[in-house]
């Protein structure tokens, strides 16, 4: 609260310049200072979703394989390759040609 008051007692001239030019120049560089901010917050959350992305996506890998090697151990010996193979490949979405 103290610090709120003590913006409200600075003078004008101290806020807005001496002059006119002084007082565009003070909100120019006021307003670049602002928008480099909200750029930063942007890259920073850009940034952040790429990570959890590619996070996301090795988990998604490695459960896969933990998947396959389940069925490799169920099957003790068994276990067709070729077969899981032309399964795997069937059941991968592909994107359709245009």
């Amino acid at each position: 609260m103290e610090g709120e008051k003590s913006m409200m007692k600075r003078p004008m001239e101290e806020v807005y310049g001496s002059d006119l030019a002084e007082g565009y120049h003070k909100g120019k560089k006021e307003i670049k200072e602002h928008y480099r901010a909200l750029l930063r917050l942007a890259d920073e959350r850009r940034k952040s979703e790429s990570e959890w992305h590619e996070a996301s996506s090795k988990t998604k890998f490695i459960a896969g394989k933990m998947d396959l090697l389940d069925a490799i151990f169920r099957a003790k010996g068994d276990f067709d390759f070729v077969a899981e193979l032309e399964n795997l490949q069937q059941s991968t979405w592909k994107p359709k040609e245009t």
